[in-house]
């Protein structure tokens, strides 16, 4: 007769029973597919480096409209200057001219010597690193049939995510060849945290790889049965992919995959393509940065408009900032910023003249931006201002010699006493006779007497300059005429006001 199983026995089988029968939990191997979400965030950091080449076009294209407009400052600032030559407008004009050729250099300056080629490299070092993402994950997302999924959507049973043009399932994933047309503006992805759209949470069960189900992936696997190995693991020691952010193992073991907080930071001889390309988009020139951006504040207080300033109005010492305050204040008839606008506001109603440079209509400043144009414009106000300057120095130096040749001449035409008058220059040398050839130069005896005794006329000319100096403003009289605190020779007067009219004259043409 058989003994019944003892109540500890049976509990015991009972116990063997459930786990048989149970699920476990089953971790993911080396051959199940990717995660959803891990692939997800590999294609969106491919979608954002696909966009860098763009990106670097755009900062760069920027930069240079910035350049342009300095220099389109400069040129506007000379004609401005040219318009109003020999006015204190020439000289606000003439430093903001030195202003945006500095700020135009120096732009120039950084873009030929940094940023060309920290655009370049970041560009190619982001290109480079989609390209070792981009030809593994097209393999991977071709992978479907019934045995067979890299990348899951629903777990190890689901289908393949559906490829569209510049998406892969609802993601942007373009897996084609960046282009610097594709001027994007902004790398929202890519900051100084590191790639932000990467799958944070790589840790936890089933983070990486889907659980073991129907369908599997062994371009995950380098073991042999159920991996691209061929009796025994196919690689000798663990290899990355997709640029290092997977490694895959050389033993039956899940994947290992690059925290989402460090794929960009220096871990020795790994993700290294993540690291650099990271590297050189954060120092990539940006229009945003100096010397690209605007100065601001009080005028005496930017730097470049410091070095100008320094450089024009410097002497040995240098000029101490008080005086360089002062300085902007005498230019600008302020230091506030507002008069820079000031400044600019009347460089824009400037109105150039339909004709020049090839306008068809008038047109103030404002609306001119052609440089070829400006410059055009600028070469058509200096030809004006050497020819007025030319005409005004002959009509001087004619004007003068004239005067000098003709003076002593019409004395020696008055025959009659009453037309021989000392307001004209001359003197009737005859005390009882009202008609002859009796009136002569004023100063003429005294010139010949200081000549006969010096051998030369420099006393009596001295004496003719002297005569009015010292004399008291009733006894001002007989050529001379008083001037502001003290008596001087009118003749003098006369002649500084015609010179300053002859100037006036030359220039009037010109500047209305």
């Amino acid at each position: 007769m058989t003994k019944s199983p003892t109540k500890l026995s049976q509990v015991a089988l009972s116990y063997l029973l459930l786990i048989a029968a149970a699920p476990s939990h089953v971790q993911p191997a080396s051959q199940s597919a990717l995660d959803k979400g891990l692939w997800e965030g590999i294609c969106k950091a491919t979608a954002e480096l696909n966009k860098v080449p763009g990106t670097m076009t755009h900062e760069l294209t920027q930069i240079l409209q910035k350049a342009k407009t300095m220099r389109r400052g400069e040129l506007k600032a000379q004609i401005f200057g040219l318009r109003h030559a020999g006015t204190e407008l020439a000289k606000r004009a003439a430093v903001m001219a030195a202003y945006f050729g500095r700020r135009h250099n120096q732009m120039l300056a950084t873009l030929e010597t940094k940023d060309i080629e920290k655009a370049i490299d970041a560009a190619a070092k982001a290109a480079y690193l989609q390209g070792r993402i981009d030809d593994p994950l097209h393999l991977l997302a071709a992978v479907d049939n019934t045995n067979n999924l890299c990348l899951s959507t629903t777990g190890a049973t689901g289908n393949k995510p559906a490829k569209t043009p510049g998406k892969l399932g609802d993601v942007d994933c373009p897996l084609s060849a960046p282009s610097a047309k594709n001027k994007a503006a902004e790398l929202s992805g890519i900051t100084e945290a590191g790639f932000t759209m990467l799958k944070t949470d790589v840790t936890s069960g089933n983070a990486k790889q889907v659980a073991s189900g129907a369908k599997k992936c062994n371009l995950l696997s380098s073991v042999n049965t159920q991996g691209f190995g061929e009796t025994e693991a196919a690689i000798s020691t663990h290899h990355e992919i997709l640029g290092g952010y997977i490694t895959i193992k050389n033993t039956n073991t899940e994947i290992d995959v690059t925290a989402h907080n460090k794929a960009h930071t220096v871990e020795s001889g790994k993700h290294e393509s993540w690291t650099a390309a990271h590297a050189a988009i954060m120092v990539s020139p940006k229009h945003t940065t100096t010397p690209y951006i605007n100065e601001t504040g009080e005028i005496h207080s930017r730097s470049d408009m410091t070095k100008v300033l320094q450089a024009v109005y410097s002497a040995k010492p240098p000029i101490t900032q008080t005086d360089l305050e002062n300085k902007v204040i005498e230019i600008f008839q302020g230091k506030e910023a507002k008069k820079l606008q000031d400044y600019e506001d009347a460089v824009n109603q400037v109105t150039i003249p339909a004709g020049i440079a090839g306008l068809e209509t008038d047109q103030t400043l404002a609306a001119v931006n052609d440089e070829d144009k400006l410059i055009a414009i600028r070469a058509f106000y200096e030809q004006q201002v050497s020819a007025a300057y030319g005409k005004m120095v002959a009509t001087i130096s004619e004007a003068s010699n004239k005067q000098t040749a003709t003076a002593p001449a019409d004395c020696g035409k008055k025959l009659k006493k009453v037309d021989c008058k000392e307001s004209d220059g001359c003197k009737w040398n005859s005390t009882d006779k009202s008609e002859g050839e009796f009136c002569k130069p004023k100063g003429e005896d005294e010139q010949k007497a200081q000549g006969a005794g010096t051998g030369d006329g420099a006393a009596g000319e001295q004496k003719k300059e002297d005569k009015c100096t010292g004399k008291k403003k009733d006894d001002c009289k007989d050529g001379c005429k008083w001037e502001g605190k003290e008596c001087k020779d009118s003749s003098i007067l006369a002649t500084k006001k015609f010179a300053l009219s002859v100037v006036s004259a030359a220039f009037v043409a010109l500047l209305f």
